[in-house]
């Protein structure tokens, strides 16, 4: 027993030590609903003319500091300090993350509009290739301003394959008029002979980010590649979460089979339709009520055809 009590002792700090927040940090119940409203404003104030963002901005962030009763001192200092702590920080955002699915799915219910269907009722195959994690942390900082992935190639990758990177950028500023950062995102298709070809997208603001691009017709692909840097003041309050990253590979749907499926589609159509002069045509209604009455089929054969006589009549034969 004696043994175990400096074990159950580091265990009760290390509990103590979590619990006790420094003091103006927010519970993660608290941060949760700040940051849920935070980034549904941010995104509000994404979408205001350049001549209004400056005099509208800190207006509504005030307003949701007042709504849930709280100083601008108090939120980023909670900001610091849960960013430092990323496994709490992570579950607080996998929380935003479902309600902002709920929200999602019932919009989509009124307005039948989902961007991740449209995605895969595109055509092919599809497979969400992202095995990290979904949420990255970024500030400016040497080895933590910037982070890249490899994704090797296996026989399940095909030429002309499409991918779709897709994620949502949130960024912190300490300056709420500083719009000098940036998330710079890159991505790339490496093939077997040394080539590639790759994209870059440059982001500003907050908001859901699509990036595609597709693989050449000729090329065997090796791997894909991809980077996120980000570009701004090195402070602790300057900052970019990168949250809900997929990567999603679509397979071309083959034209040759496309070709083979209207075939058959057409001699299907022909065989269900029979020609004008078969000597068996359709039964009416009327004949088919009978044949079932009857029990019987009913082969109804043309009519033998008719010779109709010369309009000037028969003429004699003459001897």
């Amino acid at each position: 027993m004696k043994r175990l009590l400096p074990f159950i002792f580091m265990s009760l700090l290390f509990i103590v030590a979590c619990e006790n927040r420094p003091k103006g940090v927010l519970s993660t119940g608290k941060m949760e609903d700040v940051l849920y409203d935070y980034h549904i404003m941010q995104g509000i104030i994404d979408q205001l003319p350049d001549n209004e963002k400056e005099d509208k901005a800190q207006n509504y962030i005030n307003a949701i500091f007042a709504k849930h009763g709280i100083t601008e001192d108090e939120f980023e200092s909670s900001v610091i300090y849960y960013n430092r702590h990323a496994k709490e920080l992570h579950g607080i955002y996998e929380n935003i993350k479902k309600r902002y699915t709920a929200i999602n799915e019932e919009i989509q219910l009124v307005n039948g509009n989902n961007d991740m269907v449209a995605i895969y009722a595109t055509g092919g195959d599809t497979t969400n290739l992202w095995s990290s994690a979904k949420l990255l942390t970024l500030r400016n900082k040497e080895l933590q301003n910037r982070e890249s992935f490899t994704i090797h190639a296996d026989t399940s990758f095909h030429r002309r394959d499409q991918f779709i990177l897709t994620l949502t950028p949130i960024f912190f500023k300490e300056n709420r008029d500083d719009y000098d950062i940036s998330l710079n995102v890159g991505l790339s298709v490496m093939y077997k002979n040394g080539k590639h070809v790759g994209t870059t997208r440059l982001i500003t603001g907050n908001g859901i980010q699509q990036i595609t691009l597709k693989a050449e017709e000729g090329q065997d692909i090796k791997s894909v590649t991809g980077f996120f840097y980000y570009k701004g003041k090195k402070t602790m309050r300057n900052l970019c979460l990168i949250d809900n990253i997929s990567l999603v590979r679509m397979h071309e749907v083959n034209s040759a089979l496309e070709v083979k499926l209207d075939s058959i589609k057409t001699s299907i159509q022909e065989k269900d339709s029979l020609p004008v002069d078969s000597q068996e045509r359709r039964l009416t209604p009327e004949e088919y009520r009978l044949k079932n009455q009857s029990g019987e089929l009913i082969k109804i054969q043309a009519a033998p055809a008719v010779r109709t006589p010369n309009k000037y009549g028969t003429r004699r034969r003459s001897r």
